[in-house]
């Protein structure tokens, strides 16, 4: 394979880059890509790599617990990124070997959740100690917050790959509805394929609740893409970028990269429960209200520009 094949399959197995942070694309996407090739050829699966992106959170964990010793937080901290290498991986994989399916996003975003639960209850743990059980509800009140704020930011993604770009193959980046998460349930054939979709079931109704989009606009612009007229759709990728590129940055404050590289500050400074009080609970939380409303202001004008929506 030539050097120019070769950056042509890396920058395919990115979704976008305007969906990237630099973080991302200086770090995660290349590690990430190197791991998916070299699986690639030994005939991995995408599943595999989430998998090991859970083996290296669980051995994260493991070392988080010895909080006192600086070689295991370090040690723990490259574990922890390391498993944000395969959680990049597994996505590249899937999209090298086209094995993109919406099962397989939702048992990553399943195994990405398992993580972040093994790492809050590992540094939670000498808190829990010292200030009694009731912090134990503190924690899981932060946990709940910090799904929250990652369900939103992966609804904003999707949104801005399915309509930005057009990405409609499948359904693979749409967002559901409720009702839509609840039928996929229903119409699931396996047991194991039936709990991943009760599980994402939550994940989809915490983004309902808190995104200020109307479903009603977003089956109206859904309607654009699927239809004949490419000159509408252009229209519709073009305004939503214009409309919404900005917006992405504030929104990826919510994601994994800030609230890993602030776990492991405040981690090494043994105060993890300052982490869950001034990240979890008030800084994110101000930043969904904030770009709530102004995204809110945002999807007003795009819809006036698109006609689908009273001037």
């Amino acid at each position: 394979m030539t050097l120019a094949a070769l950056v042509k399959e890396y920058k395919s197995s990115i979704k976008s880059r305007d969906t990237e942070e630099k973080l991302d694309l200086v770090l995660y996407r290349p590690l990430g890509f190197i791991i998916a090739k070299i699986s690639h050829i030994l005939g991995l699966t995408p599943t595999m790599l989430s998998i090991a992106g859970v083996i290296s959170g669980l051995g994260a964990a493991w070392f988080y617990l010895d909080v006192n010793n600086t070689s295991s937080l370090v040690v723990a901290s490259l574990l922890f990124i390391l498993s944000g290498i395969f959680d990049s991986s597994d996505g590249q994989l899937a999209r090298i070997s086209g094995q993109s399916t919406r099962l397989g996003m939702i048992l990553d975003g399943i195994c990405d959740s398992l993580v972040m639960i093994l790492v809050y209850i590992a540094a939670s743990l000498p808190f829990i100690q010292h200030y009694g059980w009731p912090f134990i509800f503190f924690t899981l009140g932060a946990l709940f917050l910090h799904s929250s704020q990652s369900s939103l930011l992966d609804f904003y993604h999707r949104e801005y790959l399915y309509f930005g770009y057009g990405k409609t193959e499948n359904d693979a980046y749409w967002n559901p509805t409720i009702k839509e998460a609840r039928t996929g349930i229903s119409q699931s054939s396996r047991p194991i394929e039936t709990l991943f979709r009760k599980l994402h079931f939550n994940w989809v109704r915490e983004q309902q609740i808190l995104t200020t989009r109307d479903n009603e606009a977003r089956f109206s612009m859904r309607k654009i893409l699927l239809g004949p007229d490419e000159q509408k759709k252009d229209q519709l990728k073009q305004t939503y970028r214009k409309h919404n590129l900005a917006l992405l940055t504030f929104w990826r404050l919510l994601g994994p990269n800030f609230h890993i590289i602030m776990m492991i500050i405040f981690i090494f400074l043994h105060r993890f429960d300052l982490y869950l009080l001034l990240v979890d609970y008030i800084a994110l939380n101000l930043v969904i209200i904030v770009a709530g409303k102004i995204q809110k202001r945002q999807d007003d004008k795009m819809l006036r520009i698109l006609g689908l929506k009273a001037v």
